[in-house]
């Protein structure tokens, strides 16, 4: 870390410090914002003053106050019908895809051979109403391998030729009990025609593949959500896409690229490149940077840890670098006794306090404690040293709380009219229930979510 970082890391830990005293009536702070109180959204506003000497001044009041929700999927606790695990595409024609497991009789994983299938649905109006469930892959209890379940979708639509692509986990074998004789099973499905169709097949081996020098991969699955998509990085027809998969307790996870729409994979680093520490590496969501580099945000397999491991591959050196934990209840990505994988995506803003161009990353995830309370934390990136290193990614955190309810996966994509399109697991009409979940759609804009600190780029 650079002797200016350090500089700043130590003037945020004694802002906490002096943050905490102000909110048990000691010591002297201010509210800086102008926000009407006294919080940590101070603390990042004086780091920002010393960062750039640009002068705090109060946000200004979002004037839409017009967030759209929307049921999508609702789960059935009476008739034992779920909907678990949301994925969400912007199709080329504009409209909104959702997906999701569609759980018969319970709502466990693959492996309890109740018959999963992956479906979808589409909204013309920009999230405020969806049309009939469609079906995007099959699974039917009375089948064995491939065509028994198919769940966890990862999905994305290629920005020049619209085809969707879908990777999943499919199979009777769960992801506990998987072997290399008998593994969980990989699913490829696509779409030429927004959605309408589907074309499935069984990938398992070309997957694992990659990693037959690595024996101890004994069990994977593409983590859920979206797949993303570099701006910056082409080869032949296609942007190279990202994903994370998730290996077996030991493992933790890794990262996998294609230059080909998903046709053929390969792992970022190489096979053995394992960008968490073992024993914490987990589900993860991976994004490029304004740079072209990729950062790694995963969940942790021990609840102890109480926030995102976050890692960066640096296409200079062609490694990963070193693993950094943000868990700080005040300026991290803080998720209380809570494991629970959610949505990284980083956008182009405007910030409203000097017009100033730069980026913004957002972290969904379950506050806590437990899988409740699903919150968006954002941080800003004003410049090349505010994301050149994992450590960057463990502090300067803000949040906004998108739920109160027992709540657990989440995805979210930026629109082309600068919105963010948010899909939830959310018990939103089922009694108080932590498990039965519906799949709520949001539509929110980035000055709620910032409290106006922040507007879309390519709105302005």
């Amino acid at each position: 870390m650079s002797n200016m970082k350090k500089l700043l890391h130590l003037t945020a830990l004694m802002l906490t410090v002096l943050l905490a005293q102000a909110a048990s009536g000691q010591g002297v702070y201010a509210d800086v914002n102008g926000d009407g109180e006294v919080n940590i959204a101070d603390v990042n506003e004086v780091v920002n003053v010393i960062l750039d000497g640009t002068t705090p001044t109060p946000p200004p009041v979002d004037p839409t106050n017009d967030t759209i929700v929307a049921t999508v999927f609702d789960t059935n606790v009476a008739t034992r019908h779920y909907y678990r695990i949301p994925a969400i595409v912007q199709l080329a024609d504009g409209r909104l895809l959702a997906i999701a497991d569609d759980r018969h009789n319970s709502d466990y994983d693959i492996g309890s051979n109740q018959g999963i299938d992956i479906v979808g649905k589409i909204s013309e109006d920009n999230g405020k109403t969806w049309g009939t469930a469609m079906m995007i892959a099959d699974g039917n209890q009375r089948r064995q391998g491939f065509d028994n379940s198919h769940g966890d979708a990862a999905a994305v639509v290629d920005r020049e030729t619209g085809k969707l692509l879908i990777m999943c986990a499919s199979g009777k074998q769960g992801f506990l009990a998987s072997t290399l004789a008998n593994p969980l099973l990989v699913g490829r499905y696509t779409s030429d025609d927004n959605g309408a169709t589907w074309t499935g097949c069984e990938v398992t081996s070309d997957i694992y593949g990659i990693f037959a020098s690595c024996p101890e991969v004994n069990a994977l699955f593409f983590s859920s959500g979206r797949i993303c998509q570099s701006s910056r990085i082409k080869q032949g027809d296609y942007y190279r896409i990202y994903s994370a998969v998730d290996g077996p307790m030991g493992v933790g996870c890794m990262v996998l690229y294609s230059d080909d729409f998903g046709n053929t994979w390969q792992a970022l680093g190489d096979p053995d490149a394992r960008p968490t520490i073992t024993p914490f590496g987990d589900e993860a969501k991976v994004e490029e940077l304004p740079d072209g580099n990729v950062l790694l945000s995963c969940r942790s397999k021990q609840t102890a840890t109480s926030g995102r491991l976050f890692n960066i591959y640096d296409y200079a050196t062609s490694s990963w670098g070193e693993m950094a934990v943000s868990n700080d209840s005040q300026s991290g990505t803080y998720s209380e006794n809570c494991s629970c994988n959610g949505e990284l995506l980083i956008v182009p803003v405007i910030r409203t306090s000097d017009q100033r161009p730069m980026h913004l990353a957002l972290q969904s995830v379950p506050r806590g404690p437990g899988r409740q309370r699903v919150t968006i934390y954002y941080k800003a990136l004003l410049n090349a040293e505010d994301y050149d290193e994992p450590l960057d990614f463990t502090w300067g955190w803000q949040s906004y709380q998108v739920t109160e309810n027992y709540s657990a996966y989440s995805t979210m994509i930026s629109t082309t009219d600068g919105d963010i399109a948010f899909l939830l697991e959310d018990c939103n009409d089922n009694d108080g229930s932590t498990s039965a979940y519906d799949i709520v759609y949001k539509q929110l804009t980035i000055q709620t979510i910032t409290d106006g600190r922040y507007l879309p780029l390519n709105n302005n």
